[in-house]
């Protein structure tokens, strides 16, 4: 006020010298603080990017989620056609959702049932690798949009099954024996008809005529099961151990043949 009244007169020049030095360090603060509010803005505007680019992140990991889950679902159907095409099955794909809580039974459930067209006695297959399309169980028990599967290692199942060995069929039962490493054991055997390790397993298409609790439509013949193992011999008939094709235990995707009749 007093150097605009023109009162400072040569007093000025003495203050500006005195003052300037003090200035200095005022301005340097006052720079000081700026420089932090401007930084603590560019934090903000760095935590909203992040913030931003974090959501970014999960919706395209859900896109990848569901372009995999495509994938799979055309893999499975591109399967299931060319299975239907080489075999003539009618076939009904449905996910596993669930599996035997006790270890009493093996059991499975299909998130399909009768409104799919599913009834007890139908046979239940399934693929691993390159395996062939092979049976995993029969259908137990049926709700409207899901489906029990008792699987061949079960204890209680039996199905019929044929061999071949060197262009000459024999017949026998699989029964399960999931308490040693989910293998089948087939037995009753004709002794006169050979086996080998190797010789392939398939259904035998006589299921029907076992007089068991569970319902059961005569599963197709020709359905491969599994391989012969070790092979045992007792009086007229031999036994063997069977490898299945599917681990049961292992299936998440499986296939329910309709068709039931040649």
């Amino acid at each position: 006020v007093l150097d605009q009244g023109g009162m400072l007169g040569p007093l000025r020049s003495r203050l500006q010298t005195y003052l300037t030095p003090l200035m200095q360090p005022l301005r340097q603060f006052g720079d000081r603080v700026g420089g932090i509010g401007q930084s603590l803005s560019e934090v903000q505007q760095l935590r909203d990017r992040v913030a931003t680019l974090e959501q970014e992140n999960g919706r395209l990991k859900a896109e990848n989620i569901q372009i995999q889950e495509m994938h799979q679902r055309l893999d499975q159907l591109e399967t299931q056609l060319r299975i239907e095409k080489e075999r003539k099955w009618q076939l009904l794909g449905a996910d596993v959702s669930a599996r035997s809580p006790d270890g009493g039974r093996r059991l499975l459930m299909l998130n399909a049932g009768e409104e799919k067209g599913i009834r007890p006695g139908m046979a239940v297959l399934g693929q691993e690798g390159s395996s062939p399309p092979a049976l995993i169980g029969v259908v137990d028990s049926v709700g409207p949009r899901s489906a029990s599967v008792l699987l061949i290692t079960d204890y209680s199942s039996a199905v019929s099954a044929k061999i071949y060995h060197n262009n000459v069929a024999s017949t026998g039962v699989v029964q399960g024996q999931w308490q040693v490493g989910s293998r089948l054991k087939l037995e009753a055997v004709d002794r006169s008809l050979p086996l080998t390790t190797g010789d392939i397993v398939f259904t035998a298409g006589l299921t029907a005529q076992f007089d068991t609790e569970l319902p059961r439509a005569a599963i197709l013949k020709d359905i491969p099961i599994g391989t012969v193992e070790q092979i045992e011999i007792d009086g007229h008939n031999q036994s063997a151990d069977v490898r299945p094709y599917v681990d049961p235990d292992r299936v998440t995707y499986a296939w329910v043949l309709l068709n039931q009749n040649d």
